[in-house]
């Protein structure tokens, strides 16, 4: 099965290392809630502030490593034999940062986050075909937090460690314009690939549609 899903807005971040947002005062004046939210939870708003046509509505979310820095927080603490902090299990949730988007806009509509791997995007994509043949526009997301203390122990594949990618969609009988691919920017996380390669040509096209197959 074959859906064509019409890009209706698209944005994306990129940062080698911690990513500057510096409009997220602007976006979130409340000290105390801006406070709370995630690395992950600012980007996904930085974004949100970026694309149009979406005004609230079901939103798809991937990651496929997820709230790293909470995560890493929680195994040094297991390892020192400290107490955990509850502020970081609660953050460490595949599904915080989205969950976070949601309630600072009110936003009441269906959210689901996936996690697969390096083909994290690709599996957005493919959840946001199915859902978006109800006929209604959806807000697609991948993000990526990988900017932690000793990660160049680990990692020897992605120079762009925090990331993320935006697209506002919906169903279309109209053909293809745009392939499904990964982006050829080579250090990218290979769970936003997809995504972002349609993100960077989407806006050079009159009417992007990318085909996904199901």
């Amino acid at each position: 099965m074959k859906v064509n899903l019409e890009i209706l807005s698209s944005a994306y971040l990129l940062g080698e290392k911690s990513l500057e947002l510096p409009r997220i005062k602007e976006l979130v004046p409340q000290m105390m809630v801006r406070r709370r939210l995630t690395k992950a939870a600012k980007i996904c708003v930085e974004l949100l502030s970026r694309v149009e046509h979406f005004k609230g509505g079901r939103i798809l979310c991937g990651s496929a490593f997820g709230e790293l820095e909470t995560t890493a927080n929680i195994l040094n603490a297991i390892h020192d034999e400290q107490p955990l902090s509850p502020t970081d299990f609660q953050n460490s949730v595949y599904n915080t940062a989205v969950s976070y988007l949601s309630i600072l806009y009110h936003n009441h509509n269906e959210i689901l986050t996936l996690s697969c791997g390096d083909k994290t995007a690709r599996s957005v994509l493919k959840a946001g075909a199915l859902k978006a043949l109800d006929g209604d526009i959806l807000l697609l997301l991948c993000f990526e937090t990988l900017d932690i203390p000793n990660i160049e122990q680990v990692n020897h594949c992605i120079d762009y460690l925090e990331s993320g990618v935006a697209l506002v969609v919906r169903v279309t009988e109209e053909e293809a314009t745009l392939s499904l691919q990964k982006s050829e920017l080579a250090g990218v996380p290979n769970s936003i690939s997809e995504m972002l390669h349609v993100a960077q040509n989407a806006p050079t096209l009159e009417h992007a549609i990318v085909e996904v197959n199901l």
